[in-house]
C-alpha cells in the first residue's frame, strides 16, 4: 500500500512539475499557482487538474471533492473502471491491494486505529484459500487487524466475524448470531410442506407403534436427534415442516380418539 501511495504521489508530482515548467518557460501565467483550479491555459483540451491547493480532478476540470475521478459513460458489456489498485503477483496469497481509513495519529503508534478495504487477489497455493474481498479493523490495543466481513471467490460465500466457512451448501456464515425483526424462509415446492397428511391415503402410525418407537429411540419419527442437530445444525424451513407434520398427525389422533370416546358414551347409555 505504501509503495502504491508513493508511486501515485511521484506520478502526480511529475505531472505537476512538467506542466509548471512548460508554462513558465514560455512566459505564460502559471495555472498551478495557489488558488488555481484549471489547466485550460496549458492545454484547452486537458481533462485533468492538479492545483497546489483546492481539489484534484482526473477526467474533470471542476472537481467537487478533494479527489474526483470521472470517466465516460459505461455500458453493460464491460467494466467502467475508474480506479485500479494492484500489487505484484504473490503465489502465497499475500497480494492484497487495499485502501486504508486511519485516524492519522502517527505521532503515537499506540493511538493508531484504522479500517481497511481490500482484496486478496491471489489465492494461497499452500493454504488453498480462495481470493477474498474483505473489510478489516485494527484498534489502538489490537495486536493485529480483525477481519469483520469478507466475500470469497468460492461460490461467493459471505462471512461476518471469525467463523469457519469450510461447509459447502451455504452462502452466509455469521459468528455469534443474528438479531432481526423478521425472518422469511422460502419453500421450493408444496412437497416440502406436509399438508398431504390430511390426504385419505396417508398412513398414520398407530399409537401403540408410536409408543414403542418413542421408548426405543427417545424421539419422534422423522425428527432429528439431539446428536444430529449438534453435528449438522438445524434447517429452519425443514424443521418447521416436520413440526407441522407432527401437529397434523396429532390432530388426526385427537379426532380419532374423540370418535372413539363418543362411541363409548353411546354404548354406556344403551346399557
Amino acid at each position: 500500500m505504501k509503495a502504491l501511495f508513493v508511486t501515485t504521489v511521484l506520478l502526480i508530482s511529475g505531472t505537476f512539475s512538467f506542466a509548471q515548467n512548460a508554462t513558465t518557460q514560455k512566459g505564460k501565467p502559471n495555472p498551478f499557482a495557489e488558488g488555481s483550479g484549471t489547466v485550460s491555459q496549458v492545454n484547452p483540451k486537458a481533462v485533468n487538474v492538479f492545483p497546489v491547493d483546492n481539489n484534484v480532478g482526473i477526467g474533470i476540470l471542476k472537481p467537487t471533492a478533494p479527489l474526483e475521478i470521472k470517466a465516460g459513460a459505461g455500458n453493460t458489456r464491460g467494466k467502467n473502471v475508474l480506479l485500479k489498485l494492484s500489487n505484484e503477483y504473490a503465489a502465497s496469497g499475500q497480494n492484497e491491494p487495499s485502501i486504508m481509513f486511519s485516524n492519522g495519529d502517527y505521532t503515537n503508534p499506540r493511538n493508531i486505529s484504522y479500517w481497511t478495504i481490500g482484496a486478496r487477489v491471489s489465492g494461497d497455493n499452500v493454504l488453498k484459500t480462495p481470493q477474498t474481498f474483505k473489510i478489516s479493523y485494527k484498534g489502538p490495543n489490537d495486536a493485529s487487524e480483525k477481519e469483520f466481513f469478507s466475500v470469497d471467490s468460492y461460490q461467493g460465500r459471505v462471512r461476518i466475524g471469525n467463523v469457519p466457512t469450510d461447509f459447502d451448501g451455504y452462502k452466509l456464515y455469521v459468528e455469534e448470531g443474528i438479531l432481526t425483526e423478521k425472518v422469511k424462509v422460502a419453500i421450493k415446492g408444496s412437497k416440502d410442506w406436509f399438508d398431504h397428511v390430511f390426504e385419505p391415503d396417508y398412513k398414520l402410525m398407530p399409537l401403540p407403534e408410536l409408543e414403542k418407537f418413542i421408548q426405543k429411540n427417545k424421539h419422534l419419527p422423522g425428527i432429528p436427534t439431539a446428536t444430529e442437530v449438534v453435528k449438522d445444525g438445524l434447517d429452519l424451513g425443514k424443521m418447521n415442516a416436520l413440526l407441522l407434520q407432527k401437529v397434523e398427525e396429532l390432530t388426526l389422533h385427537v379426532i380419532e380418539l374423540k370418535k372413539e370416546l363418543e362411541e363409548t358414551k353411546k354404548q354406556i347409555k344403551k346399557q
